[in-house]
């Protein structure tokens, strides 16, 4: 336990939260500003399509969002034997990925869909971007008129902050699904234009600039490591020579390009959080188009809530029951019809389910190891990675850290149940 490990303490757990089930729900009618149809996953074109305009987001958005670190994970390196980082999504603007989407799908709207006022749903991390992307395609005039729908089961602290930033709120359905049909049901009634957090093409493409800015990122690493300069290209897997100009920066000796090469020949494995689908599919289309083969993503879900992977497996979106999780941002059922399941049929690897007691360990060790606050979702992926990290020596790996937006009952609940993870206790076992 964590509370133990750094002050000798410990208590019992608490009982879990109130179990939510995805009754799959037929998406209503969709009014004005609904995404586009997405290739089928046979579709060749599919991760070259969602790449492209994934590059189109990362321009528009740039001005309104934050590049996150990309941090060197000494712990998991070691663990692995690997050369891993934490993608940190989690200081992002908003306190999650989601700010890239929201802005991305708001700054695509004509202005008339605006001025008719604007719906969404979320479990909370979407809403908060919501307002964000609100607050910048209204450059300072007068918001558009939005409505903000979450189930009942949304956490209470992420209401509380979004009331706080004056959204109108609705709590609606113990499941996403069933908000998200209410929410779409209210936005054509009174003619105004409803935002999925997951199901639209542009979300998708916002949600993808994460994995750009990953690659943009490593290489740069790469090339720093063999003292030159990266190349402009986002995604090269190479550094380029330094420019051998006076004044200007010192090529590399051969032994340190000889280094930088071999870690970007490296094989790469991505550790991706799963729920509706919308950040694992924009980012693995983008990482399938700039690497193919030489990058392996990675689905992590609870087991609780593991709906797109089963929907993945059954060909089409699956009405399955999910349980209380730590990992409340992925839970719950996703629309019938979903866009995101193409890409995820087509460009994600494999999938990992996790228990409970690993995303409390995972989400301990990150406070313990890097002293980073992350929400149950991105401990899924970093207890993904641990599950892994056997089979890992020689590889590169990133792990997204998704979101840290942490209700205070969940700190409590991670602090009194999570156990501490040590890479020389994984290297000795």
């Amino acid at each position: 336990m964590l509370l133990r490990h750094l002050r000798g303490g410990g208590v019992a757990a608490r009982k879990g939260r109130t179990a939510m089930r995805g009754r799959g729900a037929a998406a209503a009618a969709a009014a004005d500003g609904r995404a586009a149809p997405l290739p089928s996953p046979q579709t060749p074109a599919l991760p070259a399509d969602l790449a492209a305009a994934s590059a189109a987001a990362a321009v528009r958005i740039a001005p309104y969002i934050r590049h996150t670190p990309l941090e060197p994970s000494p712990w998991l390196s070691g663990a692995g034997r690997c050369v891993a980082y934490l993608k940190l999504e989690s200081e992002q603007a908003t306190g999650s990925f989601k700010a890239r989407g929201a802005v991305n799908r708001l700054l695509t709207l004509p202005q008339e869909q605006l001025e008719r006022g604007l719906v969404t749903c979320s479990t909370g991390n979407h809403a908060l971007a919501f307002l964000h992307a609100a607050r910048a395609v209204a450059a300072g005039a007068a918001l558009p008129r939005s409505l903000v729908y979450l189930p009942r089961t949304a956490s209470a602290g992420k209401v509380g902050k979004l009331r706080a930033r004056g959204a109108r709120i609705t709590l609606f359905g113990d499941d996403c699904v069933d908000t998200e049909a209410e929410a779409r049901r209210v936005a054509g009634e009174r003619g105004m234009v409803y935002i999925s957090p997951y199901n639209d093409w542009e979300v998708m493409a916002g949600q993808g600039t994460v994995a750009m800015e990953i690659l943009q990122q490593l290489e740069e690493a790469e090339a720093a490591a063999a003292g030159a300069q990266p190349t402009a290209a986002a995604g090269g897997g190479g550094a380029a020579a330094a420019a051998a100009e006076p004044g200007g920066p010192a090529p590399a000796d051969d032994g340190a390009a000889a280094a930088a090469a071999a870690a970007a020949a490296a094989p790469l494995v991505v550790y991706v959080p799963v729920g509706g689908g919308g950040l694992i599919g924009g980012m693995a289309a983008a990482l399938k188009h700039a690497l193919g083969p030489r990058v392996r993503v990675v689905g992590c879900s609870p087991e609780a809530s593991d709906v797109m992977r089963r929907s993945v497996e059954a060909g089409r979106i699956v009405d399955a029951p999910t349980g209380p999780t730590l990992s409340d941002a992925t839970a719950g059922g996703i629309e019938e019809g979903a866009l995101t399941l193409a890409p995820c049929a087509a460009c994600v690897d494999e999938w990992v389910n996790v228990s409970e007691q690993e995303i409390a360990d995972a989400m301990a060790s990150l406070l313990f190891h890097h002293s980073k606050l992350v929400e149950g979702a991105a401990g899924c992926a970093v207890a993904a990675f641990w599950r892994q990290r056997a089979s890992l020596a020689g590889a590169r790996a990133v792990v997204l850290c998704c979101g840290g937006n942490v209700a205070v009952e969940t700190l409590r609940e991670v602090l009194e149940r999570g156990r501490v993870l040590h890479a020389e206790a994984a290297a000795a076992g």
